[in-house]
Order: C-alpha cells, then structure tokens, then sequence
C-alpha cells in the first residue's frame, strides 16, 4: 500500500493526520506544498480541484486507488479497514457509508400567517361603464385656415429678452477681435 499525504505546516488537520498514521504504524510521503508549488499542481489535479488539506491518496494492493480530502478518523479507518464495513444481509459487497451534508445552522425566520381577506378575482368584479366626454370643437369653414394660422405664428420671432446688468456690476473691457 502507498500512502501520500499532501500538507502544509500550520494544517491543524494534517498534524492529526500524521499522527495518526504514525500511531497505525503506515508509511506514508508527505508533500509540503509550502515547499514545492509543483505537489499544489498535483494534489489539486487527484482531488478534483479540492484546495484544502490535507488530500491524502491511498493506492491499496488491489489496484483500488482511494483519495481522501480533510481528516476524519472514521473515514480514515473504514479505509485502511480498521473497522468493518457494514454490508447488507446475503451480500458480500459493503454498502458504502453515507455521510449526511454539513448542517447550515443559519437560523430561518419564522413564517408569520396574517389572517387574510377574501381575495376576488378582478375579472369578478364589476366596473360601471364608462362614459366619454364629448368635446365640441368648433367648426371652421376653411380647414386651412388653422393650418397656416399655426405657421404663421411660428414665422414670427419672437422678442428677445435682454438682461441689463445691475448698475454696481463691474464693466467687462472688450477685447479686438485677432
């Protein structure tokens, strides 16, 4: 069995890791990625892009290759098999362990239920008629007429509103143009 154990040195995780190892008498390599940046390039490429530590890869006898992210004793021992898998009655295969998801313990608002009316449906509700107002518009004789009234009123300038400065303001020369 080859054991490799990809740490960093202030890894509380990894120190439990090595000692346990060490206490289950396994051999095992340690990669320091502090060390060499190239194990980082490795340990992420076995752990499908897990970048915490430790990663741990475990090549068994069998040819089975095993890649263990974090430390947690129960998952190390049903791996090296210090503890029986549990199996399934008149089966020879273990069932594998399910590990429920981490808890969110992010409190949720409690749902307050306010008493609510009748709600009516729009549709269901009836609407007096509506009546337009008619508006008289007076009739001309000659429809141009309002047409050029309009253009002519616009032709017209109109007169332009000339500020005169206040009589304390300061008088500002004028300059020759160059």
């Amino acid at each position: 069995m080859k054991v490799t154990v990809y740490t960093i040195k202030d890894c509380a995780f990894s120190k439990q890791e090595k000692e346990y190892l060490n206490a289950s008498k396994l051999v095992f390599e340690e990669k320091d990625l502090e060390t060499n940046k190239d194990f980082l390039t490795e340990m992420l490429a076995i752990s499908n892009n897990f970048a915490g530590t430790p990663v741990t890869r475990v090549e068994k006898d069998d040819g089975t290759i095993a890649v263990l992210k974090g430390f947690t004793k129960e998952e190390f021992d049903t791996t090296f098999g210090f503890t029986a898998s549990p199996t399934t009655p008149g089966s020879e295969n273990p069932t594998p362990t399910v590990v429920p998801p981490p808890i969110n313990d992010t409190p949720i608002p409690p749902v307050v239920e306010t008493p609510s009316a009748e709600v009516v449906s729009p549709a269901l509700i009836p609407t007096p008629p509506v009546e337009t107002p008619v508006v008289e518009t007076p009739v001309t004789n000659d429809p141009l007429k309002s047409v050029m009234d309009d253009l002519q009123a616009k032709a017209e300038p109109t007169p332009a509103v000339v500020e005169t400065p206040p009589a304390d303001a300061p008088s500002i020369p004028d300059f020759p143009a160059k």
